[in-house]
């Protein structure tokens, strides 16, 4: 037997040779427990204020000063901040678990769906399309995430067209404007900013017929928020902020309302295409 031989212990991750309390190519903590109860509770309470308090200084920083820490993040300061798909999932949960304890949803309180489709002829291809399309609207509005991140996916352009000029200085010196997906990100911590709004205004939703003002209050302070956080990104003026915030959701409304008629168009053309144009009310 070789008295040389010792145990050595190594990641149950990865395999790798353990030195430390935490693995070194992984990450992962030297002893692990059997999942048990407590371990779950431990873990979840930890992700907020305790071991892992990303959450709580990203949900801070936000709050307080949002555009510096989304021009930190996106200059690489990533460890102490949560990305911003994950915190809208988790900003998202909390709302959904608090709104349905109250009974009331603030964030979607005046959502409506498309236009009714029984003033046309019912059986006909454009009914059945339109009835397709209003499926698929009322799955992404009742589906939050999918909204937030939908209505992120269509401010992209607009946004960047309206900021394009404009630009943030990264630690070695070099001046940059945001690129298509920086700015996806800065549009998702600003839907991160608006879930929290309708976080903290969810117990004025027990007060009876004061939905609309609400919502109003909700919208406001998104589009306020939204100001402060582009003239901290840029580093320019509220006036300027304001007007470019302005124009920004002005063209994303135009875009939107573009799209709607290409698509329309698009579609109203195949179906001519293949049926004729008498399907269409046929």
């Amino acid at each position: 037997m070789n008295n040389n031989t010792e145990n050595v212990n190594r990641c149950l991750n990865c395999g790798t040779e353990l030195t430390d309390n935490f693995c070194p190519h992984c990450g992962q903590k030297a002893k692990t427990k059997r999942l048990k109860l407590k371990e779950i509770i431990g873990d979840t309470v930890n992700s907020f204020i305790g071991g892992d308090s990303k959450l709580l200084n990203s949900v801070t920083a936000l709050c307080i000063r949002p555009g510096h820490m989304i021009r930190e993040y996106l200059q690489g300061h990533r460890a102490r901040y949560y990305n911003p798909m994950q915190m809208l999932i988790w900003m998202i949960s909390i709302y959904a678990v608090l709104s349905f304890l109250v009974g009331n949803d603030i964030f979607f309180a005046n959502n409506t769906s498309p236009q009714d489709h029984d003033t046309l002829k019912k059986g006909s291809i454009l009914a059945n399309l339109w009835m397709y399309v209003e499926k698929i609207y009322t799955y992404i509005t009742e589906n939050k995430l999918y909204y937030m991140v939908f209505t992120a996916v269509l401010g992209v352009w607009p946004t960047y067209f309206i900021f394009r000029k404009n630009k943030i200085l990264r630690p070695d010196g070099e001046s940059i404007c945001l690129n298509h997906t920086e700015i996806f990100y800065v549009l998702l911590y600003s839907a991160c900013i608006e879930i929290i709004c309708s976080i903290v205004l969810i117990p004025f939703t027990l007060i009876k017929g004061a939905e609309d003002i609400l919502t109003t209050i909700n919208n406001a302070a998104g589009f306020m928020f939204d100001v402060i956080i582009m003239k901290q990104l840029y580093e320019i003026g509220w006036w300027k902020s304001f007007i470019r915030n302005v124009l920004a959701a002005a063209l994303i409304l135009a875009y939107i309302l573009i799209l709607i008629i290409l698509g329309a168009g698009l579609v109203y053309g195949i179906v001519c295409m293949i049926y004729g144009k008498e399907a269409i009310t046929g």
